[in-house]
Formats: C-alpha cells, structure tokens, sequence
C-alpha cells in the first residue's frame, strides 16, 4: 500500500462525516430556493422562454468556464483551494436572487441571469468533488457511502422544501421567497464550510497532464467515449421535458407553491426508499445496467404526464419519477468514477464528460420549449418519450460493451 493509500483510510472515516455534513448542509440550502425559482420567475413577470433560460442558462455558463477552469486547475498548486472559495461564491448568488425584488426593472431576468452565473463557478466545485471522491473514497466504499449521504440528504432536503412551500403561501410576496432565499444562503456557506474541511490527499509526484493530450489519448478509451455520448443524448432527452412539467403544472393545472413543494418532496421520498436498492442492483448487475434500467423507467414518466389533469395524479407520477431518477443521478457519478483513469488526467476526463452532458443541457430545454409550443403539451410528452427510451437503449448497449483496459486506467475502456 502506498503512502498516499494509507492516508486515504487514515482519514476515510474523517472524510465520510464532512461528505455527509456538506451533503446534508447544501441539500437543505439548495431545497430552500431551486424548487420555487421557476414560480417566483413567473410572478415577477416571467414568460415561458425565459422560465426554459432557467434550466439552459446554467449550462451554458458551465460550458464557457469548464475549459478555462481545468486549465487553471491543472496548473494550480493548491486545488483544493480554489474549489472551496468557489463554493462560497456559489452560494453568494443564493443572496442576489433574494434581493431581485428591490430591483426596479429587469427582475424576471435578473433571476435568470443569477440563477446561470452561480453555475459557472458551481460546475468547477462539482467537477473537483468528483475527481476529490475518487481520491478520498476507495471503490469499495462509494456504493455504500453515497447510497447513504443520498438517503439522508434527501430526508432534510424533503423537510426543508416542505417547510418552505408551507411559509410561502403564507407569506406576502415577495416577502417569503426573500426570507427563504436569505435562510437558503446561510445553509449554503454552511455547506462551503464543510467542503473546505475535508482532509484532501493529493500526489505531489503527479505532473499535470495538458487537456490537449487528454483529447488525443482519450481515443483509447472507448467505453468512457460511448458512455459520454449516451449521456449526451440522453441528458438532452430528459432535459428538454424540464420547463414544461413547470409551465403546465403552473399554467394547466394552477400548482401553487404548496403544491410544487409536494411535487419536490413525493419525489425525494421515492428517491430515499430506492437508494439502497439501487446500489444493490448495481453491485449485482453493475453500474452500467443498473444506471440503463434506471433510464429506461426514466423514459415512461412523459407519456404518464401526457393526460394529467390532477394535481394528486401528478404527485403519484412524480413519486414514481423520484423511484427512477435516483437510480440514474447516483449511478451516473459511480459509472463515471469507474471509468476514469487513476492518474490526475481524470480531471480533464471529468471536464470532458461535463462539457459533453452540460452541451445537452443548454440546448435541450429551449428546444422542449420551442417543440412543445408547435406540437402542443400532449403530443410533446409521447415524442419525448420515444426519445428516451431510444437513448435508454444506447447505454443498455455501453453497458454490455466490452474494450480493452488502457495502461494507466483502472477503467476507461
């Protein structure tokens, strides 16, 4: 065992605790404000281009800081750093958003504007948790370690959309979502704070690899290719459907904020019961299968939605939907962490791979926007179906796909 894998379980315990404090603390903040920006959007004055801007605009910044950011990172003596400043300034857009309302112009785009500038620097914290993960937590732990960090972040994530939606409807506007939006913020540099106290081991031996040779050598590594694709066309199928669940449920079936905390919530509750499942599934089946089941339940939640008229039936699907999405948003990182190389280049893997899917997700929603005001609502949801299952079937087919392992890499095949 190397010096640095001793260090590793030394503090593996250590470093599992401030996973789980930062999971806890940023679910809660994040609860507190991402589920209720598209309706506080709309009551400012928002149309339906601008409330897709809120799922698009996001990625877009990702798509302009990722490559600008690996490049310093690679570069930079002191990674670690440079992510947990950036978590802190993430979390200071939280408060921006609260203070749109003493805006005298502008404000619907104010939101959006925020709501996609704190993702530039967001992007480039998730980017190095992951590369951090796979440090700190040995493959024979993750499965079991996110599974949980996932039931308990999901638990107080749940309580704190619940409470919130309660207060909002209560509260005059804009009052309410400023309050909860403040309370969000707090959270959020709490959550900054546990993510600056994980105990990082870094190999001080490893030279940075330049993102150019990353782009020539990643050829050989087939499999992370194919998976990269299938979660560009899938990430673009599931997205595009994002604004109209909000514009219909909103417009069509005239949800309130209580009612969009419940949709919140019914599909935590179905994400917490499924989580351990799921991670049994995959040490079973592995990764790639289980993830490809996941997306295939995934596909069937549009045509469910396509003749909702009820509120009550919605949050029956949308508890069946948290089921199915909680398979695929643990099992998208734990497919990701095993195809990257062991060396520091799987940073740039990492920028790869989230420039691919965040790509897919600046595109797709103001496609689904576009698509669904000349098809209409109904047939919107089959089409996008017919989608997902088409790409559900790409990653059946890089599940089962099997390539010669690359020296250097544990897995990009």
């Amino acid at each position: 065992m190397t010096a640095k894998n001793r260090e590793v379980y030394k503090y593996l315990n250590y470093n599992i605790k401030m996973n789980l404090l930062n999971g806890i603390t940023f679910s809660i903040g994040y609860n507190m404000i991402m589920p209720f920006v598209g309706i506080f959007a709309i009551k400012l004055g928002a149309n339906n281009y601008e409330v897709s801007l809120i799922n698009s605009l996001p990625a877009l910044m990702a798509l302009i800081g990722i490559l600008p950011a690996t490049i310093f990172i690679n570069k930079s003596k002191n990674v670690f750093k440079f992510a947990y400043i950036l978590e802190y300034i993430t979390r200071a857009f939280y408060l921006l958003v609260a203070l749109v309302p003493f805006m005298s112009k502008f404000r619907p785009e104010a939101v959006v504007l925020f709501v996609g500038l704190l993702n530039l620097p967001a992007i480039v914290t998730g980017m190095c948790w992951q590369s951090f993960m796979s440090d700190l937590i040995p493959e024979e732990f993750r499965g079991k370690v996110f599974a949980d960090r996932n039931i308990w972040t999901g638990l107080l994530g749940t309580a704190s959309v619940f409470i919130t939606g309660l207060l909002l409807d209560r509260i005059k506007f804009p009052y309410g979502y400023q309050i909860m939006f403040f309370i969000a913020f707090i959270f959020g540099i709490l959550d900054s704070y546990y993510y600056s106290r994980f105990h990082y081991v870094a190999d001080k031996k490893e030279k940075s690899i330049l993102f150019i040779d990353s782009l020539k050598a990643i050829k050989q590594s087939k499999k992370f290719i194919y998976f990269s694709l299938a979660s560009f066309i899938f990430t673009f199928t599931w997205m595009m459907a994002w604004p109209i669940f909000t514009i219909y449920k909103v417009d069509s079936l005239h949800a309130n904020n209580m009612w969009m905390s419940i949709s919140t919530i019914v599909g935590s509750v179905g994400s917490i019961i499924t989580y351990k499942w799921w991670a049994r599934l995959a040490d079973r089946k592995g990764n790639g299968i289980a993830l490809s089941i996941s997306t295939l339940l995934i596909a069937t939640i549009p045509a469910l939605w396509a003749k909702v008229t009820s509120l009550f039936v919605g949050a029956v699907i949308d508890f069946y939907g948290g089921m199915a999405t909680a398979g695929y948003t643990m099992l998208s990182l734990n497919w990701l962490l095993e195809l990257l190389p062991d060396h520091k280049e799987k940073m740039n893997y990492i920028a790869i791979y989230t420039i691919i899917t965040q790509f897919a997700a600046f595109l797709s929603p103001i496609f689904g926007t576009w698509l669904y005001e000349v098809i209409g609502y109904e047939v919107f949801m089959y089409v996008t179906t017919v989608l997902r299952v088409l790409s559900s079937v790409l990653f059946f087919s890089v599940a089962i796909y099997k390539g010669e392992k690359v020296l250097l890499s544990k897995g990009g095949v």
